[in-house]
């Protein structure tokens, strides 16, 4: 599992080139350049989750960023796939649209219906 909470090095990100590209293409979606996407990450900083295919749930369920991937997982504003049969998912978690941003490889895509909790 990978967990940033700045703007992503897309170069930096443990995930397939093809992956990490759309990833960037979502991630700028809602603005107009990005230096406007890295100026309100800035402001309202975001986290980025990247599950690994190798993660086992009793893993997650460990990690500092479990009750993050649960949150993502019940309260998601949107979910969108991306290439390779990952998908991401996207929970805002206040008034100045910080989020989190779950992306979840083809493998652990189980727990988008059954959770970490309850497997």
């Amino acid at each position: 599992m990978q967990t940033i909470n700045h703007w992503p090095d897309m170069a930096k990100l443990n995930i397939p080139k093809a992956v990490s590209q759309d990833l960037q293409q979502r991630l700028l979606e809602p603005f107009d350049s990005e230096a406007s996407a890295k100026e309100f990450w800035r402001e309202a900083p975001s986290t980025i989750i990247i599950l690994d295919p190798t993660d086992s749930i009793t893993a997650l369920k460990e990690s500092d960023t479990c009750n993050q991937i649960e949150f993502a997982l019940t309260y998601p504003e949107y979910t969108v796939p991306l290439k390779m049969d990952y998908q991401l998912m996207v929970a805002i978690v206040n008034d100045s649209g910080a989020g989190i941003y779950l992306v979840i490889p083809p493998e652990l895509s189980h727990i988008i219906s059954e959770g970490v909790e309850n497997p």
